[in-house]
């Protein structure tokens, strides 16, 4: 990873940060990598579970768990997080690389890990993103790992596209070339 795309990851993660409830208890990061947002939660005694195509399986010493595999097929195997209910729910910079199917089969997935008071917080670049990130590919100033998956996602149609979630709070940042999302469950958890 080049020294722009450390600063640019940073940046969201500092943003997203911000967002998370206070006195997470769980954590749950939708295309983790190497687990480096959940490690910069503050706070001891957090649950941090994770999923992504590029992140390698484990369990840590606290429990967490990070599994290798999209999301939500890596949550839906059996003994993955069926009973698990989360704070926070981030996804960053991931939606832009799920199609219309793929969102659809997220929406009550992540509706159901979110606990009471959870939260999803997304952030989305802007779709005129890619033709920078092309330009930055061209002159070698990024590594542009996943940009051939984006395909112009318009951050603004992610509310209508996970339905069983509600949008909160959305603000642009990064020039104006991103935008973050919070989200929270549409409907209470029903009483157990």
């Amino acid at each position: 990873m080049k020294l722009l795309d450390k600063a640019l990851r940073r940046w969201r993660f500092t943003i997203a940060l911000r967002e998370t409830p206070p006195g997470v208890r769980s954590a749950f990061d939708i295309g983790c990598d190497d687990g480096s947002l959940l490690a910069q939660i503050p706070g001891e005694g957090i649950r941090r579970d994770g999923c992504g195509p590029l992140a390698h399986s484990y369990t840590s010493a606290d429990g967490g768990r990070i599994l290798t595999g999209m999301f939500p097929d890596a949550v839906s195997r059996p003994g993955s997080y069926e009973s698990a209910s989360y704070d926070a729910i981030y996804a960053l910079a991931v939606f832009e690389h799920f199609d219309a199917v793929d969102l659809k089969k997220s929406s009550p997935v992540i509706a159901d890990m979110l606990a009471d008071g959870g939260r999803l917080i997304a952030t989305v670049p802007h779709p005129f993103v890619d033709k920078i990130l092309h330009v930055l590919l061209f002159l070698r100033l990024i590594d542009g790992q996943e940009v051939h998956e984006h395909h112009g996602f318009d951050p603004l149609t992610l509310e209508a596209a996970l339905p069983d979630l509600r949008l909160v709070r959305r603000k642009r940042f990064q020039l104006g070339l991103n935008y973050l999302l919070v989200f929270e469950r549409a409907e209470p958890r029903p009483p157990a």
